[in-house]
């Protein structure tokens, strides 16, 4: 090496007194950088990393409809806006709160063996105070003894409060009559089939089918009559006159029901309790139904009595059961239900056609 790469240039300011106490001084910026970074203002303080998102992306964005940018959102709250406007409107339906006072519709059809359903939508008419009469439609061809005294006890209780127009259908026998005993007025078609007052009993016997697949019971009591009406062994003399008074004393509680609710003498209301069906034309010669005509007959006269217009819209019962009850009862007329407790191997009593 030569000695000038050595050399030490005594006007640099290197040297150890020119130097500051922190360490080395930052190099002072050129006026050319001084010149191409602004000074940064009080909003740009702290870098935000939405900032970064270039404009173009940011009109992609905006343009966009809120229910592309959040579908999750804008479809939840479009449900929630119509379960609310669902329960809104059902809440005013069911209170009459549309159009001032309503008419509700109780409908009693099928086989009458669960009396719950129909008994706590007529408690809820009962307290309602913006229903003002109620149309009884009765299709039935009666059915357990004691489900069709249960309602009919129910519907007379309503009628005190307000007028029941009761509307026979095509078919509205025994236990259906027993139910329209209650009523304030009756109505039926002409060719309504009705009467049938009576009572019966039903006893399964299963003894042969049981003896031919080689099954057995014995049963032990401690009652002569503990066992009485068993499907494994006919019924005795004793057996079957003890039964027949159980029924005569139901037969009379009908009798009962048919001479207070039309108001005629009980040896007259005895003489029709002879079990026979009776058309609506002759039912309204025997005097068990008040006038021929429809529903719209009976609505017509129920809106003079309770004066809501005919017109508007009847007050009815939620639907309740699944899709199959619901689907069977109304194209076959199969309710479930009655086919559960008719299927029984206990004696059944029946106000039934």
């Amino acid at each position: 090496m030569s000695n000038q790469e050595f050399s030490l240039n005594t006007e640099s300011p290197l040297s150890m007194s020119a130097m500051p106490e922190g360490g080395p001084a930052e190099p002072a910026p050129s006026a050319a950088s001084s010149a191409a970074a602004p000074a940064p203002t009080a909003g740009q303080s702290c870098a935000c990393p939405l900032a970064q998102v270039p404009a173009n992306v940011w009109k992609d964005l905006l343009r966009r409809p809120f229910r592309k940018r959040h579908p999750v959102i804008f479809w939840g709250l479009i449900l929630l806006l119509l379960a609310g406007v669902g329960v809104f409107g059902a809440a005013l339906g069911s209170n009459g709160l549309m159009g001032g006072q309503r008419i509700a519709l109780v409908s009693v059809s099928g086989p009458i063996m669960d009396p719950e359903p129909a008994l706590e939508w007529i408690r809820k008419v009962e307290r309602d105070p913006m229903i003002a009469g109620v149309l009884l439609r009765v299709d039935s061809p009666g059915g357990g003894a004691a489900a069709s005294q249960e309602i009919y006890s129910a519907v007379r209780e309503l009628a005190r409060k307000k007028p029941v127009a009761v509307s026979m259908g095509s078919l509205a026998a025994s236990g259906g009559l027993m139910v329209s005993m209650a009523g304030s007025r009756v109505f039926a078609n002409a060719s309504t089939v009705t009467g049938s007052i009576g009572v019966r009993m039903d006893i399964p016997q299963l003894q042969g089918l049981m003896g031919k697949i080689g099954v057995g019971q014995e049963t032990i009591t401690t009652a002569p009559y503990k066992d009485a009406g068993s499907y494994m062994r006919p019924l005795s003399t004793e057996q079957r006159d003890y039964f027949k008074k159980v029924l005569d004393d139901m037969h009379q509680q009908f009798v009962d029901i048919v001479a207070d609710g039309r108001h005629m003498e009980h040896a007259r209301a005895a003489a029709l309790a002879s079990g026979k069906i009776f058309t609506g034309r002759e039912a309204v010669q025997l005097g068990l139904v008040d006038e021929l005509g429809g529903q719209q007959t009976a609505l017509a006269w129920l809106s003079e009595q309770c004066g809501v217009p005919a017109e508007r819209k009847l007050v009815t019962r939620p639907k309740e059961g699944g899709w199959l009850p619901r689907s069977l009862k109304t194209m076959l007329g199969v309710d479930l239900s009655a086919l559960g407790s008719l299927s029984s191997s206990s004696p059944v009593f029946l106000y039934q056609f």
